[in-house]
């Protein structure tokens, strides 16, 4: 079995000293670590791997503030040169496929782009040669030659970021962005040295006219330490809220709500953040940003850019917020644990056009709700939305059957809980690994690629799949396990290959695995989603996922059979992507058996 491993020492975060690359760590930053690693279970990580991933994590959390982030999507590699992360931001939605920036220009119209790199190092200086290597190489990524680069994961990234430019079309408002991370477990000095060679690299990244905005970020052990409280803080603002009324107040329910207007200076605050990024407000929102060229936005931008302030306080619908905590004090509003649940469209809008001259006296109606029942949040939600274009299938997280099943996922026991998210963050303050938290996107695709033979679909992106599978899923007499099981066999792949269990470059396969994995445990046949044959079709496939001395072995070997397959051609980007190998590979189930019990 060439991908079966054993696995590597464990990362211990005890009181003796932390050293990784020779360097000793500072204790705070090794406790930061240590919450780190377990959060994501990162436990049997080599310690150099995990810090990348760590400074990964912190510094694209900082520039787009995601909630649902995954380590791997954000990688470069083993033996990457010069560079540990990358990201690529489109329309404020991490990207991990050319589909996804596909399925963007196809919702959209246009292109919203931002490129993170981060380069992560150990040493407790910031060396001049590393950082020359690390921009140097950021710059050859955006030439056309790709001899330097040797990873796939790379690659990946070099043909997003090819597509992205092959469409400059559709760059309406600006070319994209670039942010480089450079950290250390030192201190940044100021350097005069070091600057000037920032100074001299941005020139030249600018001279390539390709960027609306460069900035290099140095980020020494306090810098890092700070990013990393961020992606653990509540989102909390302050602003002025002169011009509002109590729309309602229940002291028995803690709830309160507020009306009126605020200047979009004020609006500035709520929804803008420290790096003039969006800040991820619109979790709960049942509809994406739609692009500047749908007809309800088209208008809206019109108003705006006529910046007649009095007709768009009168034409526009207004904002919705809903707050775990709302607090007024005089005219300073002060908002705990917010969401926008309606006002995306006009949002974006606003951000995009933010810099537009008297822009800040732009009057925004808004209403504020303070609530933590869970029943007002959901009836307020629905309610704000129900005059809009919105379709059933996506006011389902509002549901009784997601209510129950976030429930039936608490009845099992530690060993293989996963907590199921019906609503965004709802466990951000509780210590659970991230790995086993399972939010409404990833469960329709687990379901869809193991229970649908739908994996080409997922493989592609989350919002093409719920077009197709809206009405197949989540219906009132499914039983819940069958949605627990394609969690448990998502989180026991990924698990295994986060371990190097499974080598991750065959990540991209991971769906096509899990169908195949319940075809070899419980047949090829799925039984009726509401049949009470699906109890005991499912509880096979987690008895083996209990057993940890078989399910790694069967999935090891099942990840063989597909390189094995020279119709399978891993180098080609769109190859889990498209129907026919979903086909061949369901073909092939018998001799695929046949193989994993020789």
């Amino acid at each position: 079995m060439s991908n079966y491993v054993e696995k590597k020492r464990k990362f211990w975060y005890d009181n003796t000293i932390l050293r990784i690359g020779g360097t000793i760590v500072d204790p705070i930053t090794k406790k930061f670590l240590g919450e780190f690693c377990n959060s994501f279970e990162l436990g049997n990580m080599d310690q150099i791997k995990v810090f990348e991933h760590f400074c990964n994590y912190c510094c694209v959390n900082k520039e787009n503030g995601i909630v649902d982030i995954r380590l791997n999507d954000m990688s470069t590699g083993e033996n990457a040169q010069g560079i540990d992360g990358i990201a690529i931001i489109v329309n404020h939605k991490l990207v991990t496929s050319v589909s996804e920036i596909e399925f963007q220009i196809l919702n959209n119209r246009s292109l919203d782009v931002k490129f993170v790199f981060i380069q992560a190092k150990t040493s407790s200086s910031f060396d001049n040669a590393l950082m020359l290597n690390f921009m140097n190489f950021v710059k050859v990524f955006f030439s056309n030659d790709i001899s330097e680069f040797n990873t796939s994961e790379i690659m990946n990234f070099f043909e997003m970021k090819e597509y992205i430019y092959e469409h400059a079309e559709c760059m309406i408002e600006a070319n994209p962005q670039l942010a480089m991370y450079y950290v250390t477990t030192g201190k940044w000095v100021e350097d005069r040295t070091l600057k000037k060679l920032v100074e001299r690299y941005e020139t030249e990244l600018k001279e390539l006219n390709i960027f609306s905005d460069i900035k290099f970020v140095p980020c020494g052990a306090t810098e890092i330490q700070s990013l990393y409280r961020n992606t653990k803080n509540v989102l909390s603002t302050k602003f002025k809220f002169e011009k509002c009324v109590v729309m309602f107040g229940d002291e028995d329910s803690d709830s309160i709500g507020y009306s009126g207007v605020i200047p979009f200076k004020e609006y500035r605050k709520i929804i803008i953040n420290d790096s003039d990024s969006l800040k991820p407000v619109f979790d709960d929102n049942i509809r994406d940003f739609l692009g500047n060229r749908n007809s309800v936005n088209k208008a809206i931008l019109s108003t705006l850019q006529n910046l007649d302030i009095n007709s768009f306080c009168m034409l526009n619908n207004g904002i919705t917020i809903i707050a775990k905590k709302v607090s007024l004090t005089g005219t300073t509003a002060v908002l705990t644990d917010y969401q926008i649940v309606n006002g995306c469209q006009t949002s974006h809008i606003l951000y995009e056009n933010r810099n537009l001259d008297n822009i800040d006296e732009l009057l925004i109606p808004i209403k504020v709700i303070g609530t933590k029942d869970e029943t007002t949040r959901n009836s307020i939600t629905k309610a704000t939305n129900s005059q809009t274009s919105i379709k059933p299938e996506q006011l389902e997280a509002l549901s009784d059957f997601q209510k129950n099943l976030e429930t039936y996922y608490t009845t099992y026991d530690e060993a293989q809980r996963l907590y199921y998210e019906r609503r965004t963050g709802q466990y951000r303050l509780e210590s659970i690994p991230k790995t086993k938290i399972v939010n409404i996107p990833q469960q329709i695709k687990s379901v869809s690629a193991m229970f649908l033979d739908n994996p080409h679909g997922v493989s592609g992106n989350y919002g093409a799949i719920v077009k197709k599978v809206g009405g197949k899923i989540f219906r009132a007499n499914d039983k819940p396990i069958l949605y627990y099981t394609s969690s448990l066999t998502q989180y026991k792949i990924e698990k295994l290959i986060s371990e190097n269990i499974i080598d991750k470059q065959y990540n991209k396969c991971r769906y096509h695995a899990m169908m195949l994995f319940r075809i070899y445990v419980s047949g090829k046949k799925v039984p009726r989603f509401n049949a009470n044959t699906m109890e005991s079709y499912c509880q096979k496939i987690i008895d083996i996922l209990q057993d940890d001395s078989r399910y790694p072995i069967i999935f090891c070997k099942i990840v063989d059979f597909i390189i094995e397959q020279e119709s399978i051609d891993f180098n080609d980007r769109k190859t889990f992507e498209r129907k026919e190998t979903t086909d061949y590979l369901l073909e092939k189930t018998t001799e695929m058996k046949r193989f994993i019990d020789q």
